[in-house]
C-alpha cells in the first residue's frame, strides 16, 4: 500500500508573530500549496501523513484536513516507520522544494506498483546562470594555472536537493536506530549508509526552492500567469470602488481592501488581511491576517508579520518580468520566420536522398578501398551535438588507423591550430588512403545519411563534440540554435589557418547564424564546390553584404 507523507516547514519569511508558519498551508493562487501538492503527486484520495519540522499554531491540523482530507500530524523527532507494514511503500514529498515534471513523477508513482529499486529520489540537479560555471585553479604561489569551465547536467552533475522519495517501509525498519533525518537529501544519505539500492531521477522541468523568499515570489508568479489562470475575488472579501486591482490579483476569503489602494499582480492578499487606504502592494504576497498600513507601499515582498513591512530592502522581481524585447534575436527577415528552417530541412533531405543515389557507385568503391588499405571499420563514427545540443552519431570514413583517438593526448603538442580542436598538418595516425580522402573532403560523404535522418544540414556551424563547444558559451548557444552542417561560412571563409583560427570558427559560426537564409546556403554550397571543398578561401564580403557584417 502507498502511504504519502508530507515534510512540512516554515521558513524565515512566513514565520508569524508568535512563532508558527506552515508551507503547506502557504497561499499559492486561489489554492495552496498542500492540495497543489497533493494533485501533483496523484495522492488524492490516500490517506495523506504530515512530519512537521518546526512548531505549529492552532487549528494547524484543521486547516490541513480542510484543504486535503484526514491529516496525520507527527512532529519529526517522533517520526519513525515501526507503524507501516514491510510491504508499504512511503512516498515522502518535501514541500520545501517543488517542482514542475510531471512525467518523472507519474514513473516513480508506477515504481510502487514494479519497484526497480527499494527507494527512488526525484533530485534537483545544480543549475547555474548560462547553464555553465567556470573554477579557477591556482598555482602555490598565487598564478593561475587553469581556467575549467563546467556545464549543468554534463560536466557538473551534482544535485542540490530531493523533491520527492519513494522508499520501501521496510527500507526504515532494517536498523534499530530510527530513521532520524530533517530533508529528503538527508533522508537519501541514511539509505545509502544502510547500503539500500536506490535510484535517482533528476527533475527534468522547473524548481522552485520555496526556503527562499524570492523563489515562493516565483511560485506565485507562474501560477497566477499560467493558462488558464485569473483574478479572483473572494464572495466575502471587501474591496473598496476607488481601489484599483492590476493584472492578476487574488483577494482570499475575508480580506479587505481599502479606499485607493492599488494592487499590481501578480499578487495574494491572503485571508482576513487588511491593505490600509492608498497602500501600493507590487507583486506581493500577504499572508492571513496581516495588516498593511495605510499610504505604506510593498514591493516584490512576502509579508508574514508587520515587523517585516519597516524592512527597506526588498527581493528582486522573478526572472521572466524582464524586457524580453531587448534580447537578441535572430532576423526574421533573413530567416524567414518559421518558413526557412521547414524549407531549408525539406531541400537538405530531397537533395541528400539524390545525392545518396548518385554518389552510390563512388561510396561503394571508396569503402572497398578502406577494407584494402588498412583493418578495421569502414565508417569511424562520433558523437557530436547537433540542434539544442541533441547528440547524435555523426558518420565519417574512417581515414585513421584504429586507436587513433589514444594517440591524441600524446599528440597534443604538436598540435597546429589553436582553440578546442585538435589537427596536424602531417597526421601521423592517416592511413595512405586517408591522406587522399581528406584534402578532397570525400570522408565525410557518409553525413548524407546524418541529413536524411535529420540530425545535419547541408549547411551550417560544424558539428562538434562536447569538449570542443564548452569552450565558449555565447558560441555554443549560438550553434546549437540550428542543425550542424557538412559545410559552412567559417570552412569556405577562413584565411588564418596557419596561425590559427579559432577566433575566426567563433566569428564566421555566430555570422552565419546570424543572417542565414537559403540564398546565403546557396552561395556557400557554389563556393564550397568552386573550391573543391573549401580548399582556398572565399572573401566573407562575396557571401554576406559588408554593411551587415556584425555577428
Amino acid at each position: 500500500m502507498l502511504h504519502p507523507i508530507f515534510l512540512d516547514d516554515c521558513p524565515d519569511y512566513l514565520r508569524s508573530a508568535d512563532g508558527t508558519g506552515s508551507l503547506l498551508l502557504a497561499p499559492v493562487g486561489t489554492t495552496r500549496l498542500f492540495p497543489l501538492l497533493q494533485a501533483a503527486y496523484a495522492t488524492a484520495g490516500l490517506s495523506p501523513a504530515v512530519v512537521t519540522m518546526c512548531a505549529q499554531g492552532a487549528g494547524y491540523r484543521e486547516a490541513l484536513a480542510a484543504c486535503g482530507g484526514p491529516v496525520d500530524v507527527v512532529p519529526m523527532d517522533e517520526f519513525h516507520g515501526d507503524h507501516y507494514g514491510a510491504s508499504d511503500w512511503l512516498l515522502f514529498i518535501d514541500a520545501r522544494l517543488y517542482c514542475v515534471d510531471g512525467a518523472r513523477r507519474s514513473a516513480m508513482l508506477r515504481d510502487s506498483v514494479r519497484p526497480r529499486a527499494s527507494a527512488t529520489h526525484l533530485v534537483a540537479m545544480a543549475r547555474h546562470a548560462g547553464g555553465t560555471n567556470e573554477r579557477v585553479e591556482f598555482s602555490p604561489d598565487g598564478r593561475v594555472r587553469r581556467i575549467q569551465r563546467y556545464f549543468d547536467s554534463a560536466t557538473w552533475p551534482l544535485l542540490t536537493g530531493v523533491a520527492c522519495s519513494l522508499v520501501s517501509a521496510a527500507c526504515l525498519r532494517t536498523s534499530n536506530d530510527r530513521a532520524a533525518f530533517d530533508s529528503l537529501l538527508g533522508l537519501r544519505q541514511l539509505l545509502s549508509a544502510r547500503a539500500v539500492p536506490a535510484r535517482d531521477v533528476p527533475i527534468a522541468g522547473e524548481v522552485y526552492d520555496l526556503t527562499r523568499e524570492d523563489e515562493f515570489l516565483r511560485l506565485t508568479h507562474d501560477v497566477l500567469l499560467a493558462p488558464g489562470a485569473a483574478a479572483h475575488t473572494a464572495p466575502d472579501a471587501q474591496v473598496h470602488a476607488t481601489a484599483r486591482l492590476v493584472g492578476p490579483v487574488v483577494i482570499r476569503t475575508g480580506a479587505v481592501v481599502g479606499a485607493g489602494a492599488r494592487i499590481v499582480g501578480p499578487a495574494v492578499i491572503g485571508d482576513g488581511a487588511h491593505v490600509g487606504e492608498d497602500a501600493i502592494i507590487t507583486h506581493s504576497v500577504i499572508m492571513e491576517r496581516v495588516t498593511v498600513p495605510a499610504r505604506s507601499s510593498v514591493n516584490h515582498r512576502v509579508i508574514a508579520v508587520e515587523d517585516a513591512l519597516n524592512e527597506a530592502a526588498g527581493v528582486p522581481l522573478p526572472p521572466g518580468d524582464e524586457d524580453e524585447g531587448a534580447e537578441s534575436e535572430m532576423d526574421l527577415e533573413e530567416t524567414g520566420g518559421t518558413v526557412y528552417p521547414a524549407a531549408k530541412m525539406l531541400v537538405d533531405m530531397t537533395l541528400s536522398g539524390l545525392a545518396l543515389i548518385v554518389l552510390a557507385p563512388l561510396l561503394a568503391v571508396i569503402a572497398v578501398l578502406i577494407k584494402i588499405d588498412s583493418q578495421g571499420p569502414v565508417l569511424y563514427i562520433d558523437r557530436r551535438e547537433g540542434l539544442n545540443g541533441t547528440v547524435f552519431p555523426c558518420l565519417k570514413f574512417r581515414t585513421m588507423r584504429v586507436g587513433a583517438d589514444l594517440r591524441q593526448r600524446e599528440l597534443q603538442a604538436k598540435n597546429d591550430v589553436d582553440g578546442p580542436q585538435f589537427k596536424l598538418e602531417k597526421d601521423p595516425r592517416l592511413t595512405r588512403l586517408g591522406r587522399w580522402l581528406r584534402p578532397m573532403s570525400l570522408d565525410e560523404l557518409p553525413q548524407l545519411v546524418n541529413i536524411v535522418l535529420g540530425h545535419m544540414s547541408l549547411v551550417g556551424p560544424r558539428p562538434s563534440p562536447f569538449r570542443e563547444n564548452q569552450t565558449c558559451v555565447p558560441w555554443r548557444d549560438a550553434r546549437l540554435s540550428v542543425r550542424p552542417g557538412i559545410t559552412g561560412l567559417w570552412q569556405v571563409c577562413r584565411h588564418d589557418r596557419p596561425e590559427g583560427d579559432f577566433h575566426q570558427w567563433i566569428y564566421f559560426d555566430l555570422l552565419y547564424v546570424r543572417h542565414m537564409s537559403l540564398w546565403l546556403d546557396l552561395k556557400i554550397v557554389i563556393a564550397t564546390v568552386l573550391t573543391r571543398g573549401a580548399q582556398h578561401s572565399v572573401p566573407v564580403q562575396r557571401l554576406i553584404a559588408g554593411p551587415r557584417l556584425q555577428a
